[in-house]
């Protein structure tokens, strides 16, 4: 692939983080097609084993591929999800670029915050037109990519795009935030409320288009000799830090959750349900595999609920998750979902630690 033509196929991946939930989003690869038509007939491999690693296609003993702080990674995506990860990889130390779209510089300055932007030097936002150079550079040198695409249509990236990112020996691990694709508790009830309620649930629709995404990431960080972490969502909510807590320091969660401006541009009523799930639900809960049910006969009240309920994920969760799997051996080649659990306060260092236990 050509630098131009990469730069075409990120350009249309890093779509504007604030349209994803309301804007028809497609990705070309330089033909008539849709590129998922195309990847389908390509792809027929390969459903993870529920509850077990993944498969290295090599055969491979597995050796570490822990990626610490002040290693580079980078962040590439669509959505508020990508953006929050990129501060949350920054925000621990890690020497951290994010790829975006000239038009949409201001409003994800915007959602990363002033503070951050101002006094971190270990976050980079490298447009994806105007420095090629640049970006060969960056994933020259980069140890970790984080795959993060929010959006439940099932269009999730172009392979030309992992083809251009997953191109380098130095690269370590790739994590990929992907869904819950078991099917258990999806169905009549979770489509229509998908349809009434919120268009961001998880319903299950495109299982076979995620599986054949996973598959593909799979088999490319294979080649390159770097491990693969599949981590599952649900629906996703919230993400910022909700209102003033007592229980809960303020100030550290503005530093690592979207600025406040994530719910100025999310909310359709004078109060964002969005900040009450914030305010509510800071608990996480992992289980290894795809073993997570989705919201069930309730889906229709659970929605826009801002209590903890199956098939929810909570946006700082699994970005908190995403990056923190980067550092254990135990999370290379498998896969695990992140589901939430109502508390005010989020996880410590040493909660996260017994979380992640369950990867043993």
């Amino acid at each position: 692939m050509t630098i131009l033509n990469a730069m075409a196929v990120l350009i249309a991946l890093a779509t504007p983080v604030h349209g994803f939930s309301s804007v028809p989003l497609r990705y070309w690869s330089g033909t008539k097609s849709a590129p998922h038509d195309s990847f389908l007939k390509r792809n027929h491999a390969g459903n993870n084993v529920v509850g077990t690693s993944l498969a290295s296609t090599s055969g491979d003993s597995i050796s570490s591929s822990i990626v610490s702080p002040g290693d580079m990674v980078a962040v590439v995506g669509r959505g508020f999800t990508s953006v929050l990860a990129a501060k949350v990889a920054a925000r621990r130390g890690y020497n951290t670029w994010m790829v975006y779209p000239p038009k949409e510089e201001e409003v994800i300055r915007r959602l990363l915050g002033d503070k951050i932007m101002s006094d971190n030097q270990d976050l980079e936002l490298v447009s994806a037109l105007e420095d090629p150079d640049l970006l060969q550079d960056r994933l020259s040198r980069t140890s970790a990519i984080l795959i993060v695409v929010d959006g439940t249509d099932g269009v999730i990236m172009d392979p030309s795009t992992i083809d251009f990112l997953i191109s380098s020996e130095s690269l370590k691990r790739v994590v990929v935030m992907s869904r819950h694709l078991n099917g258990k508790d999806m169905g009549f009830f979770a489509k229509a409320s998908k349809k009434t309620a919120n268009p961001e649930v998880w319903d299950g629709s495109c299982i076979d288009k995620y599986r054949s995404f996973e598959a593909m990431v799979q088999q490319k960080a294979n080649n390159f000799g770097a491990d693969c972490t599949i981590v599952r969502a649900g629906t996703i909510k919230g993400g910022s830090c909700g209102g003033e807590d007592e229980e809960a320091n303020n100030d550290d969660l503005v530093d690592t959750t979207l600025a406040r401006d994530y719910y100025e541009i999310t909310k359709k009523d004078i109060i964002t349900w969005q900040l009450l799930f914030d305010c509510n639900v800071r608990g996480v809960r992992l289980e290894k595999g795809d073993v997570l049910p989705g919201p069930g006969a309730k889906a229709i009240f659970t929605a826009t609920g801002t209590d903890e309920h199956p098939g929810d994920t909570g946006r700082a969760g699994i970005a908190e998750a995403m990056v923190r799997s980067l550092e254990l051996d135990s999370a290379a080649n498998v896969d695990f979902g992140v589901a939430t659990k109502e508390n005010r306060v989020p996880p410590t260092d040493e909660e996260w630690t017994q979380l992640f236990s369950v990867l043993s």
